[in-house]
């Protein structure tokens, strides 16, 4: 059954959100909207009557370095359980997620680093046996236990063994370790590495930009990140130091003006919470978070099985937003030129921010966005792959806008100039991407409306009390209209205009051949009748027949089909063949987006494989896309290019390649990484794939 009623998706997608199967269900829809809000909000909280957590203000603590290193900046991080206080009228959340020195915060550990200077981190495993979520043991990895740990940074160019791969997990106790994860290596770097201790080496050979650290263990990575093990990683650079300066002064990235802002939706246990789900298997502590472990039968179609009680989702939508881990906070600003740096770290919605006007001064129209009333807009300077080549003017109205929005993982680094802006107003940071992007499911959207001044709330963010300039105002900002970011560009791209696939590129003076794959992004049903996402090549594993489509997807274990050389350049054309747009994410290297086209899914799925049909031109990628990027949005009915060089880190000492790779797949040599949907339901089962590069 199709989640619409349109012939392209209900060909393509299998899912069914409305079971009523045509658009006559609307009725039926209105009314579960009603029934499973009200019953499974999580309770009612008080919008904006906290302040945010700012990094440069302290809210957020920077981690410490250690001392007694002098090649590298050391730190120790422990992950572990805690409690956290996320909204005054609520009791304290159980968490899960990085400290030092048994001082934890939602979101705590921030690690600056500067390019080119090394920074290692012993990472100490310190959870329970227990995890604070539902555990779904029959999807790959998770009956080793709720104890691993494994950390990811996302976003870096890092040697294998430091990556963070979904094997490279350990234990609390340092007794079981994933196949990748390779002691030897680490007590290289660390010979006083203690049992319960991972270490990891990251030597910062990129530009200035915004990375996150979270966890990513097999089996257990979207309900790990979820429960909050996860941080900001910030390097920089000296072009941005030099753009922070006279004559530029952009805020750098520690400056007064420059605010970290990371969203994420939960939602926690309350009376309202568990009468709405009455078989709830995790915690019943009010305030502790909640979480989709029912695979519902009325809302995803169940094909060939019966799907266990405990049990993975094809996607997680909260309704209540965390902003640097604060519900619904408030920040106080002035008439100045601010830098906001966005991380969605949803598990699998989108966001498109916006400023609004609120509808009043006073509560409760203070907390919702006039919608009529549009407040400045963003110029965007820098995606997750760092600078853009041009900024770019996002987020306005009408048909010729840049849209800004931000996937699950992807960054953008904005401009926001409140100088115009009267004191005394209040304005609303502002989002109603639909979820699951791109069709949507009006379930899944929570706009404060069911009790007014309150949450949940996930399109009402944040609330931008606007008071009078205090002290002398910043300098003007005068940035170039040509950005030059650290790290150079495979090719050139003008605006607006598709770029060719090259046969070659140079690149140092040497010209290098662009060999070119395709790649599918597919979903099915898995064992147990549950809907399931995989990657796959453009071959197909089952042929179609008559009366059924070709199967293109690999499960992440097969043996691995993106086998690359070190230093090669390739075009990967990325064929969607489902209803969603997953941020396809790849660890080592970033990307460059050279075009989107529309093709004919219904076909290829009947077909032999190969080279689609296409139905239109090229397009370009969006302005704010070009230059580098690592989380990239593949829209359903579209192949996505991309290309991408897969150099390997500089680094003062030897890098074996794995043995598992060796091991399952007979290559020698080979640097063992991945390539996922940064969608965490659909990466956990089973949207990743082995990206191994040879040397």
């Amino acid at each position: 059954m199709s989640r619409d009623s349109d012939a392209f998706f209900g060909s393509i997608s299998r899912r069914g959100f409305i079971k009523a199967g045509t658009l006559a269900a609307g009725t039926v829809l209105a009314g579960r909207w009603t029934t499973a809000l009200a019953a499974g909000s999580g309770g009612f909280l008080a919008k904006f009557v906290q302040p945010l957590r700012d990094v440069t203000a302290g809210g957020i603590p920077v981690a410490a370095k250690d001392t007694g290193w002098t090649t590298v900046d050391h730190y120790t991080l422990t992950v572990a359980q805690y409690t956290d206080q996320l909204h005054p009228d609520q009791e304290a959340t159980r968490l899960w997620g990085y400290g030092q020195r048994g001082v934890y915060q939602h979101l705590g550990g921030i690690v600056v680093a500067s390019r080119g200077v090394p920074v290692q981190v012993t990472y100490r495993n310190q959870l329970p046996t227990r995890h604070i979520l539902p555990v779904d043991t029959t999807i790959m990895g998770a009956m080793e236990g709720a104890d691993r740990t494994c950390p990811h940074l996302h976003g870096g160019f890092v040697p294998w063994q430091s990556d963070g791969g979904p094997y490279a997990w350990w234990n609390a106790n340092g007794t079981k370790q994933g196949a990748s994860y390779d002691r030897a290596f680490m007590l290289r770097l660390n010979p006083r590495l203690r049992a319960n201790e991972g270490e990891f080496y990251y030597p910062n050979q990129q530009g200035a930009r915004l990375a996150w650290y979270h966890d990513h263990t097999i089996g257990n990575t979207r309900l790990n990140a979820y429960a909050g093990v996860a941080s900001a990683y910030v390097i920089t650079d000296a072009y941005e130091t030099a753009l922070s300066g006279a004559p530029f002064n952009l805020p750098g990235p520690l400056d007064a003006r420059t605010k970290y802002l990371v969203f994420q939706d939960k939602k926690f246990v309350s009376s309202r919470f568990l009468a709405a789900n009455p078989n709830w298997t995790g915690s019943r502590r009010s305030g502790d978070l909640g979480y989709t472990d029912y695979y519902d039968p009325a809302k995803w179609d169940v094909s060939g099985g019966t799907p266990p009680r405990t049990s993975v989702i094809p996607e997680f939508f909260g309704d209540t937003m965390l902003v640097n881990g604060a519900v619904a906070p408030f920040l106080n600003v002035e008439p100045r030129l601010y830098r906001l740096r966005m991380l969605n770290a949803c598990n699998a919605r989108f966001l498109n921010p916006a400023v609004y006007y609120a509808k009043g001064r006073a509560a409760p129209d203070s907390t919702e966005a006039d919608l009529t009333r549009r407040g400045p807009t963003f110029v965007q300077i820098g995606t997750e792959g760092g600078f853009l080549p041009y900024p770019v003017a996002v987020g306005g109205s009408g048909a010729t806008a840049t849209p800004l929005l931000i996937a699950p993982g992807e960054r953008a680094d904005l401009l926001l100039d409140l100088r115009s802006v009267p004191p005394g107003s209040t304005l609303i940071l502002y989002a109603d991407s639909a979820s699951p992007y791109p069709m949507g499911d009006s379930l899944n959207r929570y706009d404060g409306s069911l009790k007014r001044g309150f949450a949940p709330d996930t399109c009402n963010l944040l609330q931008l009390r606007v008071r009078s300039l205090k002290g002398a105002a910043n300098p003007v900002l005068a940035l170039p209209p040509v950005l030059t970011p650290t790290d150079p560009s495979l090719v050139f791209q003008a605006p607006g205009v598709p770029t060719a696939v090259p046969a070659s590129v140079a690149v140092g003076g040497i010209t290098l051949p662009v060999q070119v794959r395709r790649k599918t992004l597919n979903e099915g049903f898995d064992e147990f009748g549950r809907l399931i996402q995989r990657l796959g090549t453009d071959e197909p594993m089952v042929a179609a027949t008559a009366t059924s489509d070709a199967d293109f997807s690999r499960a992440y274990d097969d043996p691995p089909t993106e086998v690359v050389a070190a230093g090669s350049v390739e075009v990967w054309e990325i064929i969607n063949l489902t209803g969603d747009t997953h941020p396809m994410h790849f660890h080592l290297t970033n990307v460059q987006v050279l075009s989107r086209q529309p093709f004919d899914p219904v076909g290829y799925l009947a077909s032999a494989g190969g080279a689609p049909t296409y139905v239109g031109p090229d397009v370009a990628p969006d302005v704010n896309e070009l230059g580098w990027k690592e989380t990239v949005r593949c829209p359903p009915g579209f192949v996505t290019r991309v290309i991408m060089r897969f150099n390997l880190p500089q680094l003062p000492f030897a890098v074996p390649g794995s043995t598992r790779v060796r091991d399952m797949n007979g290559i020698a040599n080979g640097h063992e990484y991945v390539w996922h949907c940064h969608i965490l339901e659909h990466e956990e089962h089973d949207m990743m794939r082995p990206l191994i590069v040879t040397t």
